[in-house]
């Protein structure tokens, strides 16, 4: 265990509801850890009506130093020029409020660690602040732009996202260089930093984990499941909502042709209006909105599938398939990182063909989905626990 610290906690959005966003739930973890444990100031914007979940998570986290500002600043053409004027990234920009900035100088060194969590957090923290700084990345964000700009059909859009992937790039790594240790998974590490001895040096891998909780739910029986697909997700993210329109409007239609009865419920609270699209233009395509206990759609269907083409970091979503045992289709951006193999625990397609194929194997075939929901919790059992996670943060406050 850690010596007690006095730790100021920078992040970029209110960590709650956890159960509707991969890096929701690990900030939430990573509060609630860091306030048993230690002496915790937990600084973040109140985005998106975030504030009606204010006390919900004062009283789940226990965190009672803390302080909220509203903040919402959308992305638009507009903001996109003022991010260019200002010299910050366009997250940056959206996530950049001066009375936050002259709070956070006020009290900064009244502790011994600010731990940012999300790069564009960093930016808060004073020239003037003589503590250790460690910076908690949830990907390479640059990746996934770049990796966004390489699907997108527009020209002039495709360079704004690949001149955008560059200016990320810049602020990711010269944040890196100036944190004392930085907190990512392997692959990310590697992107952010490409020379050994340096990333030897201060680079620390931390997995972005899910609920291992989940492991302790019970298997359905195969025989007792309908033919129901699910998605659980942020889907205001664009990463996800670009996987969930291109596997139904590529794919669904097939799907439904040899199983009629085929439904796809899409969980997360605010959904895109791409996404509500597809539940009108698509028979027994079903957006949920905001569910309080995802056990009331886990427990009813056959295969968790995670249609992502582009993205970086590790797929908290993947990792929550895996523990909770309903077996996952995933494309390869789905499962980077996380060291899973084709057919292990987990069925892996990135062509729509191929996808939707392994999705009628685990509709269909019992011997299958039982040996990918078994060899998912074994897996997530012994790589994928938040007590180890744990144990490599205590060493490196």
């Amino acid at each position: 265990m850690a010596q007690r610290k006095k730790i100021l906690l920078l992040t970029i959005h209110l960590p709650y509801p956890t159960n509707h966003g991969a890096s929701l739930f690990n900030t939430f973890r990573l509060a609630k850890y860091l306030n048993e444990k230690h002496d915790l100031f937990f600084a973040t914007f109140l985005k998106w009506g975030s504030e009606k979940y204010e006390k919900e998570f004062l009283k789940a986290s226990g965190v009672r130093n803390y302080y909220f500002e509203k903040l919402d600043v959308p992305r638009t053409p507009v903001n996109l020029i003022r991010s260019y004027i200002k010299g910050q990234t366009l997250n940056m920009f959206r996530s950049y409020s001066k009375t936050f900035a002259d709070k956070i100088a006020s009290i900064a060194n009244d502790f011994d660690i600010i731990l940012v969590d999300h790069y564009e957090a960093y930016q808060y923290i004073p020239a003037s602040f003589k503590g250790k700084r460690i910076l908690r990345v949830h990907n390479a964000e640059h990746i996934m732009w770049e990796r966004y700009a390489d699907i997108e059909p527009n020209l002039i859009k495709k360079l704004a996202v690949r001149q955008e992937a560059r200016r990320i790039k810049a602020a990711e790594r010269r944040f890196c260089a100036d944190a004392h240790v930085v907190l990512g998974a392997e692959n990310d590490n590697r992107n952010l930093e490409p020379n050994e001895a340096k990333r030897n040096a201060k680079y620390v891998e931390w997995l972005h984990l899910g609920d291992d909780n989940q492991m302790d739910f019970p298997v359905p029986e195969f025989r007792s499941l309908n033919n129901n697909l699910i998605y659980v997700g942020t889907l205001t993210w664009e990463p996800n909502i670009d996987g969930l329109v291109w596997f139904v409007k590529e794919g669904w239609n097939k799907l439904r042709a040899k199983h009629p009865d085929l439904k796809l419920y899409i969980i997360g609270k605010d959904p895109d209006e791409r996404v509500t699209a597809l539940s009108r233009d698509y028979p027994g395509v079903i957006t949920t909105g905001f569910v309080h206990d995802l056990e009331d759609y886990f427990p009813k269907c056959k295969v968790n599938v995670i249609p992502l083409r582009f993205g970086s970091g590790i797929k908290v979503k993947t990792i929550n398939g895996l523990c909770r045992g309903i077996p996952v289709v995933s494309t390869n951006i789905g499962t980077e990182g996380l060291g899973l193999s084709d057919g292990q625990a987990c069925y892996i397609a990135d062509d729509i063909d191929g996808f939707c194929d392994y999705i009628t194997v685990l509709l269909t075939d019992e011997k299958a989905w039982q040996k990918l929901s078994y060899n998912a919790r074994v897996v997530a059992r012994e790589k994928f626990t938040w007590a180890a996670l744990f144990r490599i943060l205590d060493s490196v406050l």
